[in-house]
């Protein structure tokens, strides 16, 4: 067998058990009848590679074997439904996963083989000079022996490891080795974790371990800056009020530590943000932006935290940036755009009830709808009657949904996780486009309070549309649905009937 043929096979084999893998997390169970019939070949194409494998090693291929992230929950399926399974099926997954195991380990050893007695690192850090800076993390408890993190070791301290020992050693890239030897490339990346401005004994502590490291260029500046505002003390307090009352700062904030981001000589602390990153952009333009052009997002890095962390200049940037492109700068967040404009003395023109525009709600807590009450409560009957939601589910708190002030706890939901995702696009993906399978994980839980998966509910989304399954994969919530958006539909148009007569 050839290089390219190898390559092909292992190509062949990371798609069908992909295929797999994407039935399995869209309806629990693989139809192994709607895949190609060449998926019974998977298994003799494992052994065919490991074969070349061991004739000619290769890093780049064994990079495209161990890339294949699926086979496990395939194999792990198949073994708790062996009774359920055509034994012919159950015949060609065991054989697959036994010859991918003995192809893994192979491509283990070889690794191994050629990174010697440095065989813990992956292959660009496999050198003494590495290893030996390494060891001064080792020494003091911050990586174990096999130079991984340990537990207690905070993605700071990783950071100032990494940064040292790339200057010394003068890596190509600061960060990106060492996030693939910690394993971190996937998961929380240390590479955007910031020095913080007042507990720094970690930071300071980790970097004393390379005295030879200027790392002038690694800290940032954290001179205060202050927004500056022509408004009155009142018009602060009226803004502050506001924000505090919608639930866009942290309720337990004080006005002395509100009033502090317009003054540099008694600013105390950054004001919490309890709303999202983008919000937080809208809103610092919008209110400040007229007088504090030069330095605006600075300033709210400076004055404004969020989940106690600092703001990234860069997220306020790309964050603003993103509301403009889509045109939506009057409609983003309705709410505090009023507060800003309040707050800056401009007459807000734009009439939420009349106005044809779509307009952009960004609570993350609940849906937006244009529905009246009544027909919330058909819709909540007929979910009710069609068993989608718990039995014991009351219309106070299925309302609850619709409005923050009353919201009290997440609805059950009976069904599968794909059914509550095809029917909460179907029935509020209109008047929720920015956010809905947010507001669907605060809103919903499976059974046994189980979180719905956001980016499983997005991703599988885009299966069923692929399918052409849009129209038929839930007949009785599609149903449920349409008669909920029809009443939005009519309501439209008897609105706009309305204006016209006027």
């Amino acid at each position: 067998m050839t290089r390219q043929e190898t390559v092909i096979k292992i190509t062949k084999i990371t798609r069908i058990v992909g295929e797999m893998k994407s039935q399995l997390d869209l309806d629990d169970e693989i139809e192994f009848e709607a895949l190609d019939s060449s998926w019974m070949n998977i298994g003799k194409w494992a052994k065919e590679i490991c074969l070349y494998m061991e004739q000619a090693p290769s890093p780049l291929l064994a990079n495209l074997i161990t890339n294949n992230e699926f086979t496990v929950p395939v194999v792990n399926y198949v073994q708790s439904h062996r009774q359920e399974i055509d034994s012919a099926y159950v015949k060609v997954i065991d054989c697959y996963a036994n010859n991918m195991q003995a192809l893994l380990s192979l491509c283990e050893r070889q690794e191994e083989e050629v990174k010697g007695e440095y065989k813990d690192l992956i292959e660009p850090l496999a050198n003494e000079q590495v290893a030996t800076l390494l060891q001064r993390a080792i020494r003091t408890g911050l990586l174990d022996e096999h130079y991984q993190p340990m537990p207690q070791t905070k993605p700071l301290q990783l950071k100032v490891i990494a940064y040292a020992v790339s200057t010394i050693c003068k890596l190509p890239s600061t960060y990106i080795l060492f996030e693939k030897q910690w394993k971190r490339e996937y998961g929380k990346r240390f590479s955007t974790w910031r020095v913080p401005r007042y507990n720094t004994g970690l930071y300071e502590t980790t970097k004393a371990l390379y005295p030879e490291v200027d790392f002038t260029e690694f800290e940032p500046t954290h001179q205060t800056e202050t927004f500056y505002t022509p408004q009155s003390e009142e018009d602060i307090a009226v803004l502050y009020r506001d924000l505090v009352k919608y639930g866009y700062i942290a309720p337990d904030t004080g006005l002395k530590t509100f009033v502090g981001i317009f003054n540099k000589k008694t600013f105390s602390k950054p004001v919490e943000w309890i709303k999202t990153q983008r919000q937080l952009s809208f809103f610092v333009y919008q209110a400040f932006y007229k007088f504090n052009k030069k330095d605006l997002w600075i300033k709210g890095e400076c004055c404004f935290s969020i989940n106690g962390h600092t703001p990234h200049k860069a997220c306020f940037v790309s964050g603003y940036s993103w509301i403009k492109r889509a045109g939506w700068l009057d409609r983003y967040d309705v709410r505090l755009k009023t507060i800003c404009d309040k707050f800056n003395h401009i007459e807000n023109t734009f009439n939420e009830e009349t106005s044809d525009e779509r307009l952009i709600h960004t609570s993350k807590v609940v849906f937006y709808s244009p529905n009246s009450e009544d027909e919330i409560h058909l819709m909540f009957s007929a979910l009710l009657d069609g068993g989608y939601i718990s039995f014991d589910t009351t219309f106070a708190a299925f309302k609850g949904i619709f409005d923050e002030t009353v919201f009290e706890h997440p609805i059950v939901w009976m069904k599968t996780q794909t059914s509550l995702m095809y029917f909460v696009h179907l029935a509020f993906k209109q008047h929720n486009p920015y956010d809905v399978w947010v507001k669907c994980v605060n809103c919903f839980r499976l059974q046994r309070d189980k979180v719905p998966n956001r980016e499983s509910m997005d991703s599988n989304f885009r299966f069923i549309v692929k399918k052409g399954l849009i129209d038929t994969y839930d007949i009785q919530l599609k149903t449920i649905a349409d008669n909920y958006l029809s009443t939005q539909n009519k309501n439209a148009i008897n609105a706009k009937v309305a204006n016209n007569n006027t």
